[in-house]
């Protein structure tokens, strides 16, 4: 097989590469000399990738077809989620057969990492652990007890555990909930703001925790530099805020109405009670163990600092033409 990368550094496979945390992943690698493969189910999602990141065609359900893609990186970032349609409110039953088809792509994928001796980065999230009773997590808390997103991590943590314990060089990187282009964030938040639509659940007094895009992204690349497989690693910025101060932050900078405060009962019959526990429930997330072993650090420290920085490239986005497709060739 021919050499895909004759550069020092390592070739990086990204799968949820057009996401919000994956394109700025990809984008992170690049402007730090990595060749990125970045997986793409079809033709016309490889215009969303960042510059200079080769597509890889395939659908993230079946590592099988993709698989050479895997033998040719060095490592492969799984950032992929893999929902299942919703007609309707989406409840904690709904959620489980979700958290099943994760953890089943997860497990195949694992075993072809195995199989090609490749490193592998898997992205849990915050939600991975049950707060300490200081009302933290951190990477010695226990595992969690499903609630909200904390139901996928349940269900697939003990699966990757189980590959690593068969010889999978594996860490973790997991998030607090990540704002910035793309994702969440622009299409439940910026968005409607940008109609004039702005609100909160419930009083917005849920203690939240956040870290950028760019910031999170930084902390995947550290994991490669500097992080040890076997390893999990939390990322957060520097100070927990509630649901209620972020919105009203980003209300302001997108120009918006101050949030509306819209009662959970009233939402639970249009969302599902699963899905309001999913967006309001994240814990304060102690980063130590990122920051001193792969000495990362935000540089937004706190989300005044940094939504207003991803506000203004969204707004200068929006004003900008669609851009054109690159000539760049699909593996």
């Amino acid at each position: 097989m021919a050499v895909l990368n004759k550069f020092a550094k390592p070739t990086v496979l990204v799968t949820g590469a057009t996401g919000a945390i994956g394109h700025a992943v990809c984008r992170d690698l690049v402007v730090n000399g990595y060749l990125v493969m970045g997986l793409v189910r079809n033709l016309e999602a490889r215009s969303r990738l960042p510059y200079a990141v080769i597509p890889t065609l395939g659908d993230v359900r079946d590592p099988a077809s993709w698989e050479h893609a895997i033998e040719q990186a060095d490592i492969v970032i799984h950032l992929a989620l893999q929902g299942l349609p919703s007609a309707g409110p989406k409840e904690r039953e709904h959620a489980e057969r979700e958290a099943q088809t994760i953890a089943a792509v997860l497990d195949r994928m694992a075993l072809f990492c195995r199989r090609h001796k490749k490193l592998m980065i898997h992205t849990f999230g915050a939600l991975l652990y049950e707060p300490d009773p200081d009302g933290w997590v951190r990477e010695t808390s226990e595992i969690t007890s499903g609630r909200g997103f904390g139901i996928r991590h349940r269900i697939a943590y003990p699966i990757f555990q189980r590959h690593r314990k068969r010889g999978l060089r594996a860490m973790s990187v997991n998030p607090a909930f990540v704002y910035g282009r793309g994702g969440w964030f622009e299409s439940g938040v910026l968005e409607p703001m940008s109609r004039g639509k702005s609100m909160v659940i419930g009083e917005g007094l849920q203690t939240m925790h956040y870290v950028e895009a760019a910031d999170a992204a930084s902390g995947y690349r550290l994991a490669i530099e500097r992080g040890v497989p076997g390893e999990d690693y939390l990322l957060a910025d520097d100070h927990p805020t509630t649901l209620g101060e972020f919105t009203a932050l980003v209300a302001r900078e997108m120009g918006a109405p101050p949030p509306v405060s819209v009662l959970e009962e009233d939402l639970i019959p249009v969302l599902g009670a699963w899905t309001v526990e999913a967006y309001t429930t994240c814990p304060r997330v102690d980063s130590t163990k990122a920051r001193r072993d792969l000495n990362w650090a935000p540089r937004c420290r706190t989300i005044e600092e940094g939504v207003p920085m991803v506000v203004r490239a969204y707004k200068r986005a929006m004003a900008l033409p669609q851009r054109e497709e690159h000539s760049i060739p699909v593996v």
